[in-house]
């Protein structure tokens, strides 16, 4: 789809107003041939691991295919085990609430809880096709009405043998460091039912994911107690001191209008929309192919420059709504997504936030339909040749405040399957610029 770009006139005092004449005299122009091209790009790959969220679940979507979403969770103690002189076990029970849900929930869902068998490397990249090896046959097994409006809890019993492994850790010098107790328990694969509607995304932080180790004493056989061993926080600050897991998540696009995408290859927009859809790795490119023939060869300055993007309407089904916040992530003509020195994966920073701490998540304004990005210092740095990336992939992000903490964007990017189709009329992706241009 080539949308015409709305370049506007900007203005400006009267020379004479203002108090030194410019070396160079300028005048504002403008111009309607600029354009801008949009296409829909597949990843070959998106990182996956470290999540916010982890994610369970299926769902049948009528444009995006067959998507089914598994996590690969770490365990590791949440404090040194001692249950002190008299303890008698009573039972082992993984808990972990959800709170974002994505396709029909009013069907039961059911999720397997499963042993993995391999030890997932915190330091190390997982990503969405990745995979480990587990046991076949689940610890445990829950059906279950889907209430993610109430953070839903869910809680499975786990086997008496397991528990009482873990029981006898208490107490012990050896055996309670993450790495010791990761050779016990390497941590549970979440795995869905084939017959599932929806895709459940549950907590990763904060204590919200944890297995429950309940137990009584021989002195008090009445009073049941329950000490937790979970992903880690600190009991201080409440802050995650290490977490490992990823979720896979693949899709089945046969029938649909994206059957036959393949990776990292755009497929023009065409007369019809383009695609987004997170934890699948499908963005929307935007180009703006003629930026730097902007004003015919002279120095210009862009003064101010708004993108905003619509989504198509009709695409919103019941469960099925779209991303709360968008961001736009560079790129270039290989389509890939790029890391600055720190791992982060690199945004386009959006000029309203320059002054915080916050990256350029924008949210969707219901009022007018649309995302809007002010990306001025972006475009006069892509004409400067400050930035060698000149394209831009629009992908969701749950949240708009990326990067606190210390957290990586990308933890944050890739927590969702949530998708959103952007209309194919020229006023759905928008670009209005206001500059100036040097007088010969």
């Amino acid at each position: 789809m080539a949308i015409v770009v709305t370049l506007l006139l900007s203005g400006c005092d009267p020379i004479g107003n203002i108090g030194v004449t410019p070396l160079t005299p300028v005048e504002t122009l403008f111009t309607d041939t600029l354009t801008v091209r949009t296409s829909t790009v597949l990843a070959d790959s998106v990182r996956t691991g470290n999540p916010d969220y982890y994610l369970a679940g299926r769902y049948v979507d009528p444009i995006f295919g067959t998507i089914t979403a598994s996590s690969f969770i770490r365990m590791s103690l949440f404090a040194q085990l001692d249950l002190g002189t008299s303890p008698v076990y009573d039972s082992l029970v993984l808990v972990t609430n959800y709170s974002y849900s994505y396709g029909d929930t009013l069907p039961p869902q059911t999720l397997a809880v499963h042993r993995i068998r391999e030890v997932i490397d915190p330091t190390r990249s997982y990503y969405n096709n990745s995979t480990v090896a587990y046991d076949p046959t689940p610890l445990a097994k829950r059906t279950f009405n889907a209430t993610p409006r109430s953070n839903g809890v869910l809680r499975f019993r786990l086997p008496d043998d397991l528990g009482k492994e873990l029981f006898a850790l208490s107490g012990q010098t050896g055996g309670q460091t993450n790495a010791e107790f990761a050779k016990t328990l390497g941590g549970f694969a979440l795995i869905p039912d084939a017959k599932n509607t929806a895709v459940l995304g549950f907590q990763a932080i904060n204590n919200a994911l944890a297995m429950r180790l309940y137990y009584h004493t021989t002195t008090d056989t009445t009073t049941t107690s329950f000490v937790a061993l979970a992903i880690a926080v600190s009991q201080t600050t409440g802050q995650p001191i290490f977490r490992a897991g990823f979720n896979r998540v693949t899709a089945d696009r046969s029938g649909t209008p994206l059957a036959g995408l393949q990776p990292l290859v755009p497929r023009p927009a065409g007369d019809g929309p383009t695609y987004v859809q997170d934890a699948l790795g499908i963005r929307t490119k935007i180009e703006i192919p003629y930026l730097k023939s902007l004003g015919g060869g002279k120095p210009i300055a862009i003064n101010r420059a708004e993108l905003t993007v619509k989504p198509d309407l009709s695409a919103i089904q019941q469960g099925l709504g779209i991303p709360n916040y968008l961001v736009l992530l560079e790129t270039d003509a290989t389509n890939r997504t790029y890391y600055d020195e720190s791992n982060n994966i690199r945004l386009v920073f959006n000029d309203l936030k320059l002054s915080g701490t916050e990256p350029p998540a924008v949210l969707y304004n219901s009022r007018f339909n649309q995302y809007t990005w002010h990306i001025t210092t972006q475009l006069n740095n892509i004409i400067s040749g400050v930035k060698k990336y000149d394209s831009f992939l629009v992908s969701p992000s749950y949240t708009d405040a990326l990067g606190q903490s210390s957290t990586r964007y990308q933890s944050q990017l890739n927590n969702r399957v949530t998708r959103l189709v952007i209309g194919s009329k020229p006023e759905d992706v928008k670009l209005v610029v206001f500059y100036t241009e040097a007088k010969e």
